[in-house]
């Protein structure tokens, strides 16, 4: 396949997390996210605007979401971090990892 004929990686997908999505639980909230990679996402953008705090259910499904992406040259932004969240990124040095923008 030539650079001409090759389909152009997409897309940035845009996926509000909300505490009902926790709530569901790791494995639902990680094929959630997993379908928006499935469905041809290279770099996905997860706002948490309306989390008030960072679990370990959600960095669980953020890790697995960037490592997927990252195999495809995108990655995880996190948009709409509050201050308690931003701290646990970079308490973590996970905000070496995602890119991050903060509230």
């Amino acid at each position: 396949m030539t650079d001409a004929t090759r389909t152009p990686l997409p897309q940035k997908a845009i996926v509000t997390i909300s505490d009902a999505d926790l709530s569901s639980g790791l494995t639902a909230l990680r094929w959630r996210l997993r379908s928006v990679v499935m469905e041809g996402a290279c770099l996905v953008v997860i706002d948490l605007s309306d989390i008030g705090e960072m679990s370990s259910t959600l960095l669980a499904a953020l890790l697995d979401t960037h490592r997927v992406c990252r195999q495809r040259g995108g990655g995880v932004v996190i948009r709409h971090a509050g201050r308690k969240m931003t701290d646990v990124l970079r308490r973590t040095g996970l905000d070496r990892v995602f890119a991050v923008e903060v509230a």
